[in-house]
C-alpha cells in the first residue's frame, strides 16, 4: 500500500522532473506562507504543470505532478523570496481542496514506475546519454548542480527532458510517460524534431 500525504499543491506553468532542480521566486502571500510551514515542518509540497487553456485566465491543473523538497532559499535584490527545490519522486494528486486564501491541499500518492532493464534500454538510444553527457559539460550547466545517473534511464531521460528546449507541455508528457521505455521513445522524437528544426 503506497503511502498518502496531504500535501501543498503549487500549479505552475512549469514541470519539475524527478532529479532536477528548480529555482522558484516566491511572491504571492499564500504561497510566502506554504514555502515557511514547509520549513518549519520539514516537508516538501507537489508541484504540478498548469495550463492556460483560454484568454479568460482558465487553467487546467494536472493530475501528475513532483513533489519537491527546498534545498535552499534566499531574499532577492528584487524583494522577492528565492527558493531552489529539488525534485524526489512523481506523484498522483486526487481530491483537491482550496483552502480560503486560495491555497490547494490534496492527497498525493507516490508513482513508482515499472522496472525496466535500464543497460539494455540505454544501449538502444545510445544518443540520448551522448547528448547529456555533452551538455552537463557546458559551461553554464557544469555550475549548475546536477547529478545524473548514467545507469538509470530514468535519471538520464528526466536530467535530458531538463535541459533540452522543449515546451513544457513535452516535459509533462515525459513526466507522465508510463515508464522508461516509453519515456525514452518519446525524448528521441522531440530530440529528432529539435535536429531537423
Amino acid at each position: 500500500m503506497l503511502k498518502t500525504n496531504n500535501l501543498p499543491i503549487f500549479p505552475l506553468g512549469i514541470v519539475a522532473l524527478p532529479g532536477t532542480i528548480q529555482d522558484l521566486q516566491i511572491f504571492e502571500p499564500r504561497y510566502i506562507d506554504m514555502v515557511k510551514n514547509c520549513m518549519e515542518n520539514d516537508h516538501g509540497f507537489v508541484m504540478t504543470f498548469q495550463k492556460k487553456l483560454s484568454e479568460k485566465d482558465e487553467y487546467e491543473i494536472s493530475k501528475q505532478g513532483a513533489y519537491v523538497e527546498i534545498i535552499d532559499f534566499n531574499n532577492l535584490p528584487n524583494g522577492l523570496l528565492g527558493i531552489t527545490v529539488k525534485s524526489i519522486n512523481k506523484v498522483s494528486i486526487k481530491d483537491m481542496v482550496k483552502l480560503k486564501d486560495g491555497l490547494n491541499f490534496a492527497e498525493t500518492y507516490p508513482i513508482v514506475d515499472p522496472e525496466v532493464d535500464d543497460q539494455a534500454l540505454l544501449a538502444e538510444f545510445p544518443e540520448i546519454s551522448n547528448i547529456l553527457s555533452q551538455l552537463v559539460k557546458h559551461p553554464r550547466i557544469a555550475n549548475m548542480s546536477i547529478n545524473v545517473d548514467f545507469n538509470s534511464a530514468d535519471s538520464v531521460a528526466y536530467h535530458l527532458a531538463g535541459l533540452i528546449p522543449i515546451p513544457w507541455t513535452h516535459k509533462q508528457n515525459l513526466l507522465e510517460a508510463f515508464d522508461a521505455t516509453q519515456r525514452f521513445s518519446i525524448l528521441s522524437k522531440y530530440i529528432d524534431e529539435i535536429s531537423s528544426n
